[in-house]
């Protein structure tokens, strides 16, 4: 019988959702973690009353796959809704959290575009397609909805999802969904009425902002569980193809042989010696930039905060010139995040924006983002609790030229036969992004193996 045991190196979510997959199909797998526990950035870390979230706060949940896929897991039973008042989110004008319009006549009042910046909105659909087929996110929004949505809507946005400026991004690669709008429909607006339709059919579900009892880390959790043989401690220095398949070596010992590998590791962590890899291959690898990220979760009593911090969190636009990219108000988002009376704010600070303030010192941090948070909300005195989590390589950035990125992958998949690049560097990075990731991997397989 053919060899069809498979290796994962890495256990992200990607890596961990093509595990139970597999494991679903009575295949052999097994998962080798550097770390102490699964789960990459989704870190959920209880202190007393107190329950934060190091990576990803929450999961946009809208599309049918994934929501099968927490069902199938027994995640459903285990799902926090975010309140109702979530879906009210703030943007930073003037030293003011203004909220997002959320209705007609909001869009209409809002002080966040002026007159003519809410007339320019109303000539997108007339607006001509680009001929350009990697434009910057920047680029695509000035041209279709004008300079004061870029500024106040969108770069804001792309520094809350990517930590980025919309300037480093490729609309195509960052925000695919966006450009097919265009593609397709000639115009944003009128596509996001006339797609409706089709994107129900493509098993788009109604949108749920999520995360889990105990944390978002539940999920990384319960996948390993159900993967199981993940074996932790296990840092990878070499895989190699030899008579009978791939072998790996880590601390020493030699596993396999292995018919596949899958390789869910940031591409910061694969050096030349991990697996024969060309100079230029490597060199495109090392094109991805994860730029740094702080951060900082404070809490505080209620009546220290002058703000209601009635939604999800506000976002700064770079033109505000400040030394944070946004807070979420966690405790305002899930029930169990602080103690009675009093609430958590989780700051987020550096990014592509500001890289350098990203490796301040937690004391220069606090000092910097209590000014900030105090301005903008009205906070008054010195937090009851601190902590600060610093991610030196945070997000990969979608750049402009990403389609090289992608055809090195495929490069080195077509030179090493058996083995396969699976991550937030490909087809998307939020965590909804990665289960589905992982389940078409796993599919995949599948068919190769039952072929053979």
């Amino acid at each position: 019988m053919k060899n069809k045991r498979i290796a994962v190196i890495g256990s992200g979510i990607t890596g961990l959702s093509f595990s139970v997959v597999l494991k679903k199909y009575g295949l052999q797998v097994e998962v080798y973690e550097k770390n102490e526990v699964s789960g990459g950035a989704l870190k959920s870390v209880q202190n007393d009353e107190w329950l934060l979230e190091y990576g990803p706060n929450t999961l946009l949940l809208k599309d049918k796959v994934v929501a099968d896929f927490l069902k199938e897991t027994g995640l459903d039973k285990e799902i926090l809704i975010a309140n109702e008042h979530s879906s009210k989110r703030y943007i930073v004008k003037n030293g003011i959290p203004e909220p997002l319009p959320a209705s007609m006549w909001n869009a209409i009042t809002t002080p966040l575009f002026s007159l003519k910046g809410k007339l320019r909105i109303l000539i997108e659909p007339f607006i001509r397609k680009s001929e350009n087929p990697d434009q910057t996110v920047a680029e695509f929004v000035e041209r279709r909805l004008g300079e004061e949505v870029l500024n106040y809507a969108i770069n804001p946005f792309v520094a809350g999802i990517f930590a980025n400026r919309p300037e480093e991004l490729s609309l195509r690669h960052a925000f695919p969904a966006m450009h097919n709008l265009e593609a397709e429909y000639g115009s944003m607006i009128w596509g996001s009425f006339a797609g409706a339709k089709k994107r129900k059919e493509q098993g788009r579900i109604p949108r749920k902002l999520i995360s889990f009892k105990n944390g978002i880390q539940k999920l990384p959790e319960t996948l390993a569980a159900l993967a199981g043989n993940i074996h932790v401690n296990h840092k990878v220095q070499k895989i190699e193809k030899r008579t009978g398949g791939w072998f790996l070596e880590s601390d020493g010992c030699e596993f396999g042989p292995f018919s596949k590998v899958i390789l869910n590791t940031p591409l910061y962590h694969i050096g030349k010696s991990l697996f024969p890899v060309s100079d230029n291959d490597y060199e495109m690898l090392q094109k991805v930039y994860y730029p740094p990220l702080s951060v900082m979760h404070l809490g505080f009593r209620k009546d220290q905060v002058e703000h209601l911090l009635d939604g999800f969190g506000f976002l700064v636009p770079e033109l505000e010139q400040r030394n944070i990219l946004g807070a979420l108000f966690s405790s305002s988002l899930f029930e169990g995040r602080a103690p009675d009376g009093h609430h958590l704010l989780t700051v987020f600070i550096g990014g592509g924006r500001q890289p350098e303030l990203a490796s301040l010192p937690t004391d220069k941090m606090l000092k910097l983002v209590l000014e900030e948070v105090e301005d903008l909300l009205g906070v008054r005195g010195e937090p009851v609790f601190m902590d600060h989590v610093y991610w030196p390589h945070a997000i990969p950035a979608y750049h402009t030229g990403y389609d090289e990125i992608l055809r090195t992958f495929k490069n080195i998949e077509a030179r090493n036969p058996g083995l396969h690049l699976a991550g937030n560097f490909r087809y998307g990075i939020s965590v909804p992004d990665c289960i589905k990731n992982g389940i078409e991997l796993a599919d995949q397989i599948t068919k190769d193996l039952s072929s053979i």
